[in-house]
Protein backbone atom coordinates (compact mmCIF):
# COMPACT_ATOMS: atom_id res chain seq x y z
CA UNK A 1 0.00 0.00 0.00
CA UNK A 2 0.98 3.42 -1.13
CA UNK A 3 2.46 5.42 2.59
CA UNK A 4 0.56 8.19 1.88
CA UNK A 5 -2.66 6.04 1.59
CA UNK A 6 -1.92 4.20 4.58
CA UNK A 7 -1.54 7.55 6.38
CA UNK A 8 -4.42 8.87 5.53
CA UNK A 9 -6.27 5.67 6.38
CA UNK A 10 -4.67 5.76 9.96
CA UNK A 11 -5.56 9.63 9.98
CA UNK A 12 -9.29 8.81 8.80
CA UNK A 13 -9.73 6.04 10.86
CA UNK A 14 -8.20 8.58 14.22
CA UNK A 15 -4.50 6.43 15.12
CA UNK A 16 -3.10 9.57 14.84
CA UNK A 17 0.16 8.76 15.84
CA UNK A 18 0.17 5.75 13.71
CA UNK A 19 -0.60 7.88 10.82
CA UNK A 20 1.84 10.54 11.91
CA UNK A 21 4.83 8.06 11.21
CA UNK A 22 3.11 6.52 8.39
CA UNK A 23 3.09 10.67 6.79
CA UNK A 24 6.49 11.57 7.80
CA UNK A 25 7.74 8.30 6.08
CA UNK A 26 5.88 9.74 3.34
CA UNK A 27 7.72 12.55 3.38
CA UNK A 28 10.97 10.93 3.26
CA UNK A 29 10.65 8.53 0.42
CA UNK A 30 9.00 11.53 -1.70
CA UNK A 31 10.78 14.65 -0.14
CA UNK A 32 8.89 16.49 -3.40
CA UNK A 33 5.41 15.32 -2.93
CA UNK A 34 3.35 18.25 -1.90
CA UNK A 35 0.48 16.31 -0.97
CA UNK A 36 2.27 14.29 1.59
CA UNK A 37 3.57 17.18 3.34
CA UNK A 38 -0.02 18.86 3.27
CA UNK A 39 -1.24 15.49 5.36
CA UNK A 40 2.27 15.75 7.29
CA UNK A 41 0.80 19.48 7.91
CA UNK A 42 -2.92 17.94 9.80
CA UNK A 43 -1.62 14.95 10.93
CA UNK A 44 1.26 17.17 13.06
CA UNK A 45 -1.85 19.41 14.27
CA UNK A 46 -3.98 16.79 15.56
CA UNK A 47 -1.37 15.14 17.39
CA UNK A 48 -0.39 18.36 19.19
CA UNK A 49 2.79 19.71 16.86
CA UNK A 50 1.69 22.98 15.85
CA UNK A 51 5.49 24.25 14.38
CA UNK A 52 5.96 20.86 12.81
CA UNK A 53 2.45 21.39 11.20
CA UNK A 54 3.04 24.71 9.83
CA UNK A 55 6.36 23.52 8.88
CA UNK A 56 4.74 20.69 6.80
CA UNK A 57 2.47 23.51 5.48
CA UNK A 58 5.31 25.44 4.05
CA UNK A 59 7.31 22.82 2.74
CA UNK A 60 3.81 21.91 0.62
CA UNK A 61 3.69 25.57 -0.59
CA UNK A 62 6.79 25.90 -1.59
CA UNK A 63 6.53 22.50 -3.71
CA UNK A 64 3.21 23.73 -5.10
CA UNK A 65 2.22 27.09 -5.28
CA UNK A 66 -1.53 26.32 -5.51
CA UNK A 67 -1.79 25.09 -1.95
CA UNK A 68 -1.36 28.04 0.47
CA UNK A 69 -0.15 28.61 4.20
CA UNK A 70 -2.98 28.40 6.55
CA UNK A 71 -4.00 31.50 8.11
CA UNK A 72 -3.74 31.07 11.99
CA UNK A 73 -5.78 33.51 14.25
CA UNK A 74 -6.18 33.56 18.26
CA UNK A 75 -9.29 31.53 19.39
CA UNK A 76 -10.83 35.03 20.58
CA UNK A 77 -10.41 36.41 17.16
CA UNK A 78 -11.94 32.84 15.45
CA UNK A 79 -15.03 33.09 18.12
CA UNK A 80 -15.34 37.04 16.71
CA UNK A 81 -15.28 36.34 13.29
CA UNK A 82 -17.95 33.55 13.99
CA UNK A 83 -19.71 36.30 15.64
CA UNK A 84 -19.85 38.92 12.97
CA UNK A 85 -20.81 36.08 10.85
CA UNK A 86 -24.17 35.59 12.60
CA UNK A 87 -23.50 32.76 14.45
CA UNK A 88 -27.34 31.62 16.47
CA UNK A 89 -27.24 30.13 19.43
CA UNK A 90 -25.87 26.98 19.54
CA UNK A 91 -22.80 26.84 17.72
CA UNK A 92 -19.87 26.47 19.52
CA UNK A 93 -15.94 26.41 18.72
CA UNK A 94 -13.78 23.62 19.11
CA UNK A 95 -10.02 23.53 17.83
CA UNK A 96 -10.46 20.50 15.74
CA UNK A 97 -12.39 16.94 16.14
CA UNK A 98 -11.00 14.86 19.03
CA UNK A 99 -9.12 11.89 18.17
CA UNK A 100 -12.38 9.86 19.85
CA UNK A 101 -14.40 11.74 17.66
CA UNK A 102 -12.47 10.49 14.48
CA UNK A 103 -12.47 6.88 15.67
CA UNK A 104 -16.39 7.41 15.80
CA UNK A 105 -16.54 8.76 12.24
CA UNK A 106 -15.62 11.96 11.97
CA UNK A 107 -13.63 13.38 9.53
CA UNK A 108 -10.84 14.88 11.08
CA UNK A 109 -10.64 17.45 8.49
CA UNK A 110 -14.15 18.50 9.00
CA UNK A 111 -15.58 21.76 9.07
CA UNK A 112 -18.67 21.22 11.35
CA UNK A 113 -20.50 18.95 13.42
CA UNK A 114 -23.44 17.84 14.98
CA UNK A 115 -23.69 15.48 17.61
CA UNK A 116 -26.69 13.19 16.85
CA UNK A 117 -27.56 12.94 20.89
CA UNK A 118 -27.24 17.49 20.83
CA UNK A 119 -28.56 17.88 17.32
CA UNK A 120 -29.27 21.59 18.03
CA UNK A 121 -25.42 22.09 18.76
CA UNK A 122 -23.38 23.03 15.36
CA UNK A 123 -19.37 22.69 16.27
CA UNK A 124 -17.33 24.67 14.32
CA UNK A 125 -13.40 23.31 13.85
CA UNK A 126 -11.31 26.56 14.28
CA UNK A 127 -8.47 24.72 12.88
CA UNK A 128 -9.89 22.80 9.67
CA UNK A 129 -11.19 26.44 8.62
CA UNK A 130 -7.78 27.73 8.78
CA UNK A 131 -5.97 25.15 6.96
CA UNK A 132 -8.41 25.88 4.08
CA UNK A 133 -7.84 29.34 4.52
CA UNK A 134 -5.15 31.78 2.95
CA UNK A 135 -6.14 34.95 4.43
CA UNK A 136 -8.90 36.44 7.23
CA UNK A 137 -11.13 37.23 4.46
CA UNK A 138 -11.27 33.96 3.43
CA UNK A 139 -11.22 32.35 6.57
CA UNK A 140 -14.25 35.05 7.33
CA UNK A 141 -16.21 33.49 3.84
CA UNK A 142 -15.46 30.06 5.06
CA UNK A 143 -16.89 30.78 8.32
CA UNK A 144 -20.25 32.16 6.97
CA UNK A 145 -20.26 29.28 4.41
CA UNK A 146 -20.36 26.82 7.31
CA UNK A 147 -22.69 28.64 9.63
CA UNK A 148 -25.08 28.55 6.06
CA UNK A 149 -24.90 25.04 5.51
CA UNK A 150 -24.58 24.17 9.35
Amino acid sequence: MDLIQHARELYTTGRMHDALEAAQAACDRAPKDSEAWSLLGRISRHTGLPAASDDAFLRASQLDNRRALPHRVSAERFRALVREAGARPGVRVEPMPAEGQVRAGVDPDALTHRDPQAPDVLVLFQVNHENRSASEDALRALIARSLAGG
